[in-house]
C-alpha cells in the first residue's frame, strides 16, 4: 500500500480509505463524478510531495478538504500514515504514480466538485418542521431579506471556488429550502447590486387582502366573542326588524364582547371586519323569513325539493323552466359607474360639452311583455307583445292575463312534447304559482263567497236548495261536505295532463330554483347593449327575439345546473335541519296554489334581483357602501 508523508499539511495530500467511508454498493456511482488525483499507474508506488509543485496548489478552502468520515481517519495528529484502498471501480486510482504528471489548476476545482457531490450524495440533515403550509412558505422566504442575503452570500462563496451550479442543491439541505426557490432567489438578484451589510432580523410583512384582514379579525376575538356577536345581531336587530349599523353595533360593543376579550380596541373598522369575516355580508334584503316561520311553507318547499329529486333520480328527463317578465324602452341598470365631479357640478360639465353624468331612469316608455321557456339547450318559444299596441298580425294585447297565457302554453306544451320524443326524453316544465297560471275551470266556492255564488255551485252540483233558503250557515255545512281537492281543477294542470307534460310548481319568492331567472338576468343586462333610446317597441322586439335565438347553449346548460346544484343542496340542508326527516303526502296543486296566494304580495312588482350578478360578483363589489360617522 502507499503511504504518504505524516507531516503532510496541504489537503490534497489526505488519502482515505473510501471503504470505510461509504457503501460496497455505491462505488459504481462514483464514475460519474471526475477523479480526484489522475495517476497512470497503480497506488502500490508512494506519492512524495515533490511529485506536486506547491505552486499549482491554491490556498486550501472549505471544498478542497476531505470528505467527512470517521474522526481516526483525518486526524492531523495520528502517527500512522492514512492508507488509500481505491474501489476497483476508480482505475485512475490503480495505475503507477512514477510519473505523476503536474496537475493543473484545474484539478482543484474537480476535487472540490467531487468530495462536495460526495457530501450531498450521502448526508442526511436533520428534519425542522416548518409550522408554514409549503403554498405560504415561498412568501416568507421571498420577503425575508436576510435569508435572500444568507444564500446570496453562500452562492458567491461557492462561485469563487468553481461549483456555483451545486448552490441549490447544497442551500436546500442546510436551509430547508426548496431548490427552486434557492435558485429563483440567486437569478432575481442578477441584476441587483451586491449586499454590503447584512439586512436586520424583520417579519415578513402581513397581507393587504381583505380576506386575510377579515381572518386576523376574525382570530383577534375568541369563539364566545364571535358566538355571542351573532346572537345579537339576530335578537336585537333580526328579529325586531330594525335597521343594522356599524356604528350601533360598535355603541353596544358591551352587550356582545366576551370578558376574555374586553381589553381588545374595538372601532367600527374593526366591527366590520369581524362581521364579514363571519360571513355577514351588506348586500340587497331578499330573503324573506317569515316563509320558513310557517310550517306550511316549509312543507310547500319541501314538497318541490322531494318531487324534484323523485324526477331527478328516475333520469331521462327534459326540464323546461317558463316565466314571464317585462321590459321598459327606458329601463337604466340600476348600478353603474359615476362621475362625482358631474354630478356636483352639472351645468359646468353640460358647457363645456359634456354630461351631467351617468342618468338613472327618469321615463319607463313603451312596455313590452316577455314570455319563454328555458332549456339546457336554448330559449324556446319566445313571445314578445307590446303592451295597449296593435301588432302587426292585427291583435290587441293587453298586459298578461289568463287567457293569453293559456293560448301561449299550449304551443310550449306542444314544442316540449315534441322535442322530448325526437332525444327519446320524458317532458317537465317548472313553472310559478302566479294569478294567470292558476285558473279554475269550475272553481269551489268559499265561506266568504255571498250566498247567491254558493248556492249556485251547489246546484249545479245536484243539490238541492230552495230558493226560499236564506241562512248562510246552512249553505256552507253543505258545502263541506264536498272535498275541495276533486272540485277544483285548474285549467294549464288540465293542458299538462291531455299532452302528457309532468308540471311543477316552484316555491314563492325561491327564484333561484328556477332557471330562467338567471336568462333573464342574462337578457336585461345585455338589454342594456343592444338598445338604443331611438328605437321603438318594434325595434326592441326584433332585437331581444335576435338576442334570444343566439344565445349560447352552454349558458343555458349552466344555468340549469346552477339549479341542479342549488335543489341537492337545499336537499341536503334541510335533511341536516331535521325539514326533510319526515314523509308528507305530495301536495295538490289546491294546495301548492293556496299557500303562494299566502306568502305572495300582489303590490310587490320589483324584479328579482340579479342572479348572475350575485354568482359572479367579485369581492370588490361585495363591499358594503360608506357610511358617515
Amino acid at each position: 500500500m502507499s503511504s504518504i508523508p505524516t507531516n503532510a499539511m496541504s489537503p490534497l495530500y489526505v488519502v482515505c480509505d473510501l471503504s470505510t467511508i461509504l457503501p460496497t454498493s455505491s462505488y459504481n456511482s462514483f464514475d460519474t463524478f471526475p477523479s480526484p488525483i489522475h495517476t497512470p499507474h497503480s497506488t502500490s508506488t508512494p506519492i512524495t510531495p515533490s511529485s506536486i509543485p506547491n505552486q499549482s496548489l491554491p490556498n486550501p478552502t472549505f471544498f478542497s478538504s476531505p470528505p467527512v468520515g470517521p474522526s481516526h481517519l483525518f486526524s492531523s495528529h495520528s502517527s500512522t500514515p492514512l492508507s488509500f484502498h481505491a474501489p476497483p471501480s476508480l482505475s485512475s486510482f490503480r495505475r503507477s504514480s512514477v510519473d505523476v504528471p503536474i496537475m493543473e489548476e484545474g484539478d482543484q476545482y474537480s476535487i472540490r466538485r467531487y468530495h462536495l457531490s460526495m457530501f450531498l450524495k450521502y448526508c442526511n440533515p436533520p428534519h425542522i418542521p416548518d409550522p408554514d403550509p409549503p403554498s405560504t412558505r415561498k412568501n416568507h422566504i421571498v420577503h425575508c431579506e436576510k435569508t435572500r442575503a444568507f444564500i446570496l452570500r453562500a452562492h458567491a462563496f461557492m462561485a469563487e471556488n468553481g461549483v456555483e451550479d451545486l448552490s441549490p442543491s447544497l442551500l436546500s439541505k442546510l436551509l430547508s429550502i426548496h431548490p427552486q426557490t434557492v435558485s429563483r432567489t440567486i437569478d432575481a438578484a442578477k441584476d441587483s447590486p451586491p449586499f454590503n451589510r447584512f439586512p436586520p432580523c424583520a417579519p415578513p410583512p402581513l397581507k393587504q387582502t381583505r380576506k386575510a384582514k377579515e381572518q386576523r379579525a376574525v382570530a383577534k376575538f375568541s369563539k364566545e366573542t364571535r358566538d355571542q356577536l351573532r346572537r345579537f345581531m339576530h335578537l336585537e336587530f333580526f328579529a325586531q326588524f330594525k335597521r343594522v349599523t356599524l356604528k350601533q353595533i360598535n355603541s353596544r360593543k358591551e352587550e356582545w364582547l366576551a370578558e376574555c376579550d374586553e381589553g381588545l380596541s374595538v372601532n367600527v373598522s374593526t366591527v366590520r371586519l369581524l362581521l364579514h369575516g363571519m360571513r355577514f355580508s351588506f348586500i340587497k334584503l331578499q330573503c324573506r323569513t317569515n316563509i320558513y316561520l310557517n310550517e306550511y311553507y316549509c312543507r310547500l318547499q319541501a314538497n318541490f325539493l322531494r318531487t324534484m329529486q323523485e324526477i331527478r333520480k328516475e333520469g331521462n328527463n327534459l326540464i323546461w323552466s317558463l316565466d314571464e317578465t317585462w321590459v321598459h324602452k327606458g329601463m337604466r341598470p340600476g348600478i353603474g359607474w359615476q362621475d362625482l365631479d358631474a354630478v356636483d357640478s352639472p351645468l359646468t360639465f353640460i358647457k363645456n360639452g359634456l354630461t351631467a353624468g351617468n342618468s338613472a331612469q327618469w321615463e319607463k316608455g313603451e312596455r313590452l311583455v316577455i314570455v319563454t321557456c328555458l332549456s339546457e339547450f336554448g330559449f324556446r318559444c319566445p313571445l314578445i307583445w307590446r303592451t295597449g299596441k296593435v301588432d302587426d298580425g292585427g291583435d290587441y294585447h293587453s298586459e298578461m292575463n289568463s287567457m293569453e297565457f293559456e293560448k301561449y302554453v299550449k304551443t310550449v306544451f306542444n314544442e316540449i312534447v315534441k322535442e322530448a320524443e325526437e332525444k327519446d326524453l320524458r317532458p317537465v316544465l317548472l313553472m310559478d304559482n302566479a294569478s294567470y297560471h292558476s285558473r279554475v275551470i269550475d272553481k269551489m266556492p268559499s265561506a266568504n263567497d255571498r250566498k247567491s255564488v254558493i248556492a249556485d255551485w251547489l246546484k249545479s252540483k245536484g243539490i238541492v236548495c230552495p230558493d226560499g233558503q236564506k241562512r248562510l250557515k246552512e249553505l256552507i255545512e253543505k258545502l263541506k261536505k264536498f272535498n275541495r281537492k276533486d272540485y277544483n281543477i285548474y285549467a294549464v294542470d288540465t293542458i299538462a295532463k291531455s299532452c302528457g307534460v309532468t308540471l311543477v310548481r316552484t316555491p314563492p319568492y325561491m327564484a333561484e330554483f328556477a332557471p330562467i331567472e338567471l336568462g333573464w338576468s342574462a337578457m336585461k343586462r345585455a338589454q342594456y347593449d343592444i338598445i338604443n333610446r331611438t328605437d321603438d317597441g318594434g325595434a326592441i322586439r326584433m332585437k331581444l327575439l335576435e338576442w334570444m335565438h343566439n344565445y349560447p347553449e352552454t349558458n343555458c346548460k349552466a344555468f340549469m345546473d346552477h339549479s341542479k346544484r342549488v335543489e341537492e343542496a337545499r336537499q341536503l340542508k334541510r335533511i341536516a335541519e331535521g325539514g326533510l326527516t319526515f314523509t308528507p303526502p305530495s301536495l295538490s296543486t289546491d294546495e301548492v296554489v293556496a299557500a303562494a296566494v299566502e306568502v305572495l304580495d300582489e303590490d310587490d312588482v320589483e324584479p328579482v334581483e340579479d342572479l348572475v350578478d350575485l354568482m359572479e360578483m367579485s369581492e370588490d363589489e361585495e363591499d358594503e357602501p360608506s357610511e358617515q360617522y
